[in-house]
């Protein structure tokens, strides 16, 4: 099974997941709701426990 994350949009509020790959790299991620991208560090929420 792959590790995943959630994050929070900044601008939505929107909840995703991501693939943990992403979890701690220097990239933006895009919100699927409103397009905005943001990089992690800059998520209000970041829930990456295991299920």
């Amino acid at each position: 099974m792959e590790r995943i994350f959630y994050v929070r949009c900044p601008s939505c509020q929107g909840r995703f997941c991501c693939s943990y790959e992403l979890r701690f790299a220097t990239v933006e991620l895009v919100c699927p709701f409103c397009k905005g991208s943001f990089p992690v560090t800059e998520s209000p929420e970041i829930d990456d426990r295991w299920r």
